[in-house]
């Protein structure tokens, strides 16, 4: 392998971070970069050396992320796109497409990344970004994340400065650009608890973790919980299947902070049902976000099944 191709390799970690950021879909983001690197490895002759290699290729990332969403709708997460229901109320289910998707840290980071590019790949942040329209999305990243100058956005985007400026500007008024820091993990003993109060369906046990106005989603249904409704739901007749199984938990990273892979089986082997991406304030949880389905357990580096 040329040394142009290690280089072109090398960027896949940004890369993926990026078009993640830009498309909301772990899963799309990986076919995105794929492609990507295929085309500049391609395209080398082309490769002028007028600027870092780093940048071409991320050129040609941002606007394949926006031809990408210029054919299908936006992300989301049900906590940001309705009002909180009732536990007795009807729990719609919705297309995954239509929410957003959990990354594994493994996948996005390399080992020496630091805590604060983390926070850039959080889910509140990432449904934020869902909002501004796709060119808005691209100018925010490339210039308040990424650091890029207004001239390298504008040749990227084939655009003016004063262009970038506007829709800079816009972007900056539609959401809050510094995104808040990612939780810490709770203490030792605390996890396990938790964990244990899953496992051992101690729902008692399980509702004494929660904060007083905790929030519980469920992707791909869009109906969510808070509060006292998220209680009456664990305790209520809709979650009594999933109680009814044997479960078992392996704790993982996703979007810069714990998450934890559900298993679900009879006593003697499990196999993958979803993810938890959990928000500790202190020893007590704040935030449940469990994708349901072992679609959204794409990339993580958990086993399939458990013995």
């Amino acid at each position: 392998m040329s040394d142009f191709d290690d280089q072109i390799a090398a960027q896949r970690p940004d890369l993926l971070r990026h078009c993640y950021r830009m498309l909301g879909s772990f899963a799309d983001a990986e076919d995105i970069v794929q492609d990507v690197l295929v085309n500049a490895l391609k395209a080398r002759d082309s490769y002028a050396g007028n600027v870092p290699i780093g940048h071409w290729v991320m050129r040609i990332a941002t606007n394949a992320c926006l031809n990408e969403l210029a054919r299908r709708k936006r992300r989301g997460l049900p906590q940001l796109e309705r009002e909180p229901a009732t536990a007795i109320e009807h729990v719609e289910l919705l297309e995954a497409a239509d929410w957003l998707t959990p990354a594994p840290d493994a996948r996005l980071f390399a080992p020496a990344r630091s805590l604060e590019t983390r926070e850039s790949v959080a889910l509140a942040f990432l449904a934020l970004l869902q909002r501004l329209p796709p060119r808005q999305r691209a100018v925010l990243l490339l210039k308040d994340v990424l650091g890029w100058s207004a001239e390298e956005c504008a040749a990227t985007l084939e655009t003016t400065v004063s262009s970038v400026s506007s829709a800079l500007h816009r972007a900056r008024e539609t959401i809050a650009i510094a995104p808040a820091a990612p939780p810490s993990d709770p203490p030792p003993d605390v996890l396990r608890d938790y964990i244990r109060s899953w496992e051992d369906r101690d729902i008692d046990a399980l509702v004494r973790l929660l904060h007083d106005d905790v929030v519980f989603a469920m992707p791909p249904h869009a109906t969510w919980f808070r509060g006292h409704a998220v209680t009456a739901f664990f305790r209520g007749e809709r979650l009594a299947r999933f109680w009814a199984q044997t479960t078992r938990i392996v704790a993982t990273r996703a979007n810069g902070q714990l998450a934890l892979a559900f298993y679900v089986g009879d006593g003697e082997s499990y196999r993958r049902h979803s993810l938890q991406v959990v928000d500790f304030v202190g020893d007590r949880v704040a935030q449940a976000v469990h994708f349901i389905g072992a679609d959204y357990l794409r990339g993580f580096d958990v086993p399939e099944i458990l013995a």
